[in-house]
């Protein structure tokens, strides 16, 4: 018996999971290479504004492998999604960071930062909204 319809995706390889997995992936990235940065900032240095003090932390190379899961998820998920869908979505990082470094690093928000996070969930909002027909057709 054969039909018409696509195969099914797990759901760890539908799209829209990719992206989430990209999102949450860069959102780990930035918080690891924070850490390893703060742990190697006193560090001697001979071209100090590389920044390749940084290499000698755990945290900075976890974070390149966050990086290259983000990139995995990335390309999986522009491969069925229309970028003009998918790139919007990863603007959740914008609030995700901020959030995760003042849970995770102790580092504060001030309120116009709340207020700045308030309106990017307003816009990933309108944006999910528009783009839900489109879940049902992948």
């Amino acid at each position: 018996m054969s039909s018409d319809l696509p195969p099914r995706r797990s759901v760890f390889w539908h799209p829209f999971t990719q992206v989430g997995l990209c999102i949450l992936s860069g959102t780990a990235s930035e918080v690891l290479l924070k850490k390893g940065a703060l742990g190697t900032a006193n560090l001697p240095s001979a071209i100090p504004w590389l920044g390749l003090t940084g290499l000698n932390s755990g945290w900075t190379w976890l974070s390149i492998v966050f990086t290259l899961l983000g990139f995995f998820s990335w390309m999986s998920a522009i491969r069925v999604l229309p970028l003009g869908v998918a790139f919007p979505l990863t603007n959740a990082v914008q609030v995700l960071v901020p959030l995760s470094c003042w849970y995770f690093l102790g580092e504060a928000i001030n309120p116009l930062r709340w207020c700045g996070i308030a309106l990017v969930v307003a816009g990933l909002s309108v944006v999910a909204r528009t783009y839900a027909n489109l879940d049902a057709r992948l």
